[in-house]
């Protein structure tokens, strides 16, 4: 297995394209018609590779949404004796999701999803303070992938009963806040 992915698929392809590409050497026709159906073959074939990722049940490595709610989250943090550099998982629900490729997975609208962030003491902050509100007042959090460093808005969290959990100092690229509690429809009598 590499990176999650097992190898055996990809090899399958290979051979695929080989066995075309030994019949188009041998077989008489068009070289256009020939040299066509490499290139398709090979395209096709990367096309799965990339499709593959977003079958599995591992965190994905493609980027957020632009929004979610979350529904779990785990630090791993750094242990430079082990090499590794930690990371952030976050277990959403996506609310608004970018199309997806033609190979690709298409999730069921509210099917959660697991991704997998670099770490940031930042962002380590700000998951530790959603998940705890989360614990504490039952309520929802939303996550919103926010833009480059100078094309963030200028909102502080301040409106209504929402709190956001952003480090200021620090740019995690996402702002998470919790969401007010749900209003009900008022009564009316029969």
């Amino acid at each position: 297995m590499t990176t999650g992915i097992s190898i055996a698929i990809p090899i399958g392809f290979l051979i695929l394209a080989g066995l075309l590409a030994w019949y188009l050497a041998h077989a008489k026709g068009r070289w256009a018609l020939k040299a066509f159906l490499t290139v398709f073959v090979a395209f096709y074939s990367l096309e799965v590779w990339n499709a593959l990722d977003s079958y599995l049940g591992w965190a994905a490595r493609e980027p957020m949404p632009q929004r979610a709610l979350l529904v779990s989250a785990m630090v791993r943090e750094p242990n430079p004796a082990k090499r590794d550099d930690g990371a952030i998982f976050l277990w959403v629900v996506p609310l608004a999701q970018d199309e997806p490729g033609p190979f690709a997975y298409e999730p069921i609208s509210g099917e959660p999803r697991a991704y997998r962030l670099p770490y940031s003491r930042a962002m380590h902050e700000q998951t530790a303070a959603a998940m705890q509100a989360m614990r504490k007042s039952g309520r929802p959090v939303l996550i919103e992938r926010q833009g480059l460093p100078g094309e963030r808005e200028g909102r502080d969290g301040t409106d209504g009963d929402r709190s956001t959990f952003n480090d200021e100092d620090g740019d995690t690229g996402f702002r998470m806040r919790e969401l007010p509690p749900p209003s009900l429809p008022e009564k009316t009598p029969r």
